[in-house]
């Protein structure tokens, strides 16, 4: 199980591991997906992006879709 820590005073726990958006950076939407889909199965519940990432954004909110609550 993925070791997860409070986020301040919000009482979301996020995993003490990220996943950094850069991964899927120029990757497909299939390879996004499944990058996604095995980084939740072990546990990582927090993505990060940034505008320096190209279209990590793009990437990340679709694979991210089936997750969301």
């Amino acid at each position: 199980m993925m070791e997860k820590r409070l986020l301040g005073k919000t009482n979301e726990r996020l995993s003490i591991i990220g996943f950094g958006g850069i991964v899927v950076m120029n990757e497909t939407s299939k390879n996004s997906a499944e990058f996604v889909s095995k980084a939740i199965n072990r546990g990582i519940n927090y993505f990060d992006v940034a505008p320096q990432y190209g279209n990590a954004q793009e990437m990340l909110g679709p694979a991210l879709k089936p997750y969301r609550k």
